[in-house]
């Protein structure tokens, strides 16, 4: 009866452990797909090339792949940021005001942003770019990154990321040969722990600055 209850157990942690890995992997997999979609949506609205495009590699480390991903977001913010005092120079404090706060009703905000770019005959990119710019910057971009120091002091985080896509008995004897199923799935989780809400809230600034220029286009 001992033995067919710690079987059972030992099967559902192999399966946590699976299901752990395979979530790690989707969520560094994400911050690419994110930054990519990022890249791409401000390439269009700024009209420049921030960086080159930015792709995972599974034959990296986790580590390796969330500092690449980092290094971008910092460009990105490094950009808006310069863009950002350039706009401040180039139109009044209460206009950028109005686009800048949330309480300021949509309506309001198309009417600025229209008469912005009319007002300065396009000088500061498409009709978008400043509401682009000023979102971002106004966003919690630097806080949402990959954090490294966490990364460095995690075991998990130094494996190659195709590793987390094998077998559950793979992952332990990669950790410790004497380290238990319970053990590895908390070393996995631990290093999810700190990835996925980050994570998560990069998402939601993306998705949020896509749904403001969509209102707003549809109203221009």
């Amino acid at each position: 009866m001992l033995s067919r209850i710690l079987g059972k157990n030992d099967k559902e942690k192999k399966e946590e452990l699976i299901r752990s890995m395979q979530s790690l992997h989707h969520y560094v997999h994400k911050y690419f797909s994110i930054t990519s979609k990022l890249l791409e949506f401000l390439n269009t609205h700024m009209e420049q090339n921030i960086c080159p495009a930015v792709s995972v590699n599974d034959n990296e480390s986790i580590e390796q792949n969330c500092g690449r991903v980092r290094e971008v977001m910092l460009q990105i913010v490094d950009v808006c940021e310069r863009e950002d005092r350039h706009v401040h120079k180039s139109i009044e404090p209460d206009l950028y005001e109005k686009i800048a706060f949330s309480v300021v009703s949509l309506k309001d905000k198309v009417t600025v942003i229209k008469e912005l770019h009319e007002n300065t005959m396009g000088i500061l990119g498409n009709v978008f770019c400043p509401f682009v710019i000023i979102k971002l910057v106004r966003s919690d971009l630097r806080n949402v990154m990959p954090p490294a120091d966490e990364l460095k002091s995690l075991p998990v985080s130094s494996f190659v990321l195709g590793d987390l896509v094998r077998s559950s008995e793979y992952i332990p004897k990669l950790l410790n040969k004497e380290k238990t199923f319970v053990e590895a799935v908390q070393l996995v989780q631990d290093l999810l722990s700190i990835l996925k809400p980050p994570c998560d809230s990069y998402c939601d600034i993306l998705s949020e600055l896509q749904a403001y220029v969509t209102i707003i286009s549809e109203n221009i």
